[in-house]
């Protein structure tokens, strides 16, 4: 069997989905033989070639062996024969590919939701922690001390004015209405017989949508890695941010996880979800048996009065840290600094 082949038609397009570039080669063909559009196909697209043409689907285009716009990957594959023609034939192969232009920034969408979260609290001022990142031990941890958070003695410090145990000022002898246990946030008294007033905290939800290429075939036939692995983009969920990211200071982002939708079978979207509070996800926890009474006093029990919580400790749920911008290239995280 003796094929010729001959080029009609080359061109190319850019789609407005990531940047996609899809092209479109038509070649005809003329056979000495008879054939079928089927067994063309068939021909091109199991790898045996026709004409010097091998498309497989998801593969790139070879001709005469040679690859063409690689990593452009071929989607379709079309054949009609020819009715004015004797054992003609025409070849259209559609492909796509998701390569940049010289210069051209990588490709990155952030989308965001930003919301009033009602926030129970005791105290205000402080309303947001003041951790910081160490790099202790265990590494890759907030504040590796816990006593920081639990209102145990290692939280001294952060109690340097009142007295240091019991209810009463030793330098008068007369309890203080305004003593704080050891490890006490401080700031003024709000809540209210123990209950806490709820105020509004500013919360964004945002979405960091990327292209990756995924494992894929190369024109050598070698299975070759792709951009990310799944190990890679899992590894830092349930953590804060150690750096500051997305132009959020440290410590106030978490990362909540991360999805692949497919493009094609080698390239996808990767969508990073990320949550940011202002009080860097903590939670003010009140110790009960520490209170002190405010307002008119007639007698005991007397309505009038309210006892409030003397002892109110931050409670932090995500210790662990990591760098968020390690999930994405140079380019991409410059990017979403500025989102």
């Amino acid at each position: 069997m003796t094929v010729e082949r001959f080029e009609i038609k080359s061109s190319e397009a850019a789609s407005e989905d990531w940047g996609a570039h899809t092209h479109t080669r038509v070649f005809r063909t003329n056979d000495d033989a008879t054939v079928t559009a089927k067994g063309i196909r068939d021909l091109i697209c199991a790898g045996t070639g026709y004409g010097g043409i091998v498309a497989e689907t998801g593969g790139p285009l070879l001709i005469d062996g040679t690859a063409e716009g690689d990593p452009a990957r071929v989607r379709t594959v079309g054949v009609r024969l020819l009715p004015e023609g004797d054992k003609q034939a025409e070849i259209t192969i559609a492909l796509t590919e998701y390569a940049r232009f010289a210069g051209e920034h990588e490709l990155v969408r952030v989308l965001s939701n930003h919301v009033m979260a009602p926030t129970p609290v005791y105290r205000s001022a402080p309303i947001v922690p003041t951790d910081t990142w160490t790099s202790g031990s265990p590494s890759g941890y907030y504040d590796a001390d816990v006593t920081l958070w639990d209102g145990s003695s290692g939280s001294s410090t952060l109690n340097p004015v009142q007295p240091a145990s019991g209810g009463v000022d030793p330098t008068t002898g007369v309890e203080a209405d305004n003593y704080r246990p050891a490890g006490d946030i401080g700031g003024t008294m709000i809540d209210w017989n123990g209950n806490p007033l709820t105020i509004g905290l500013t919360q964004i939800d945002f979405t960091v949508e990327v292209v990756r290429q995924g494992v894929h075939t190369d024109t050598a036939g070698a299975m070759t890695a792709g951009d990310q692995t799944i190990l890679e983009d899992t590894a830092g969920i349930g953590t804060r941010n150690q750096a500051t990211f997305a132009g959020l200071a440290q410590g106030t982002v978490i990362y909540m996880g991360c999805q692949r939708v497919a493009l094609d079978a080698e390239w996808y979207i990767g969508k990073y979800q990320f949550r940011a509070r202002e009080d860097k996800h903590a939670v003010q926890v009140p110790r009960p048996t520490f209170g002190t009474r405010i307002g008119a006093m007639a007698y005991e029990g007397d309505p009038r009065s309210i006892r409030q919580i003397r002892g109110v400790y931050w409670q932090q749920p995500y210790l662990r840290g990591t760098d968020f911008n390690d999930l994405f290239t140079t380019d991409e995280a410059a990017q979403i600094a500025i989102a």
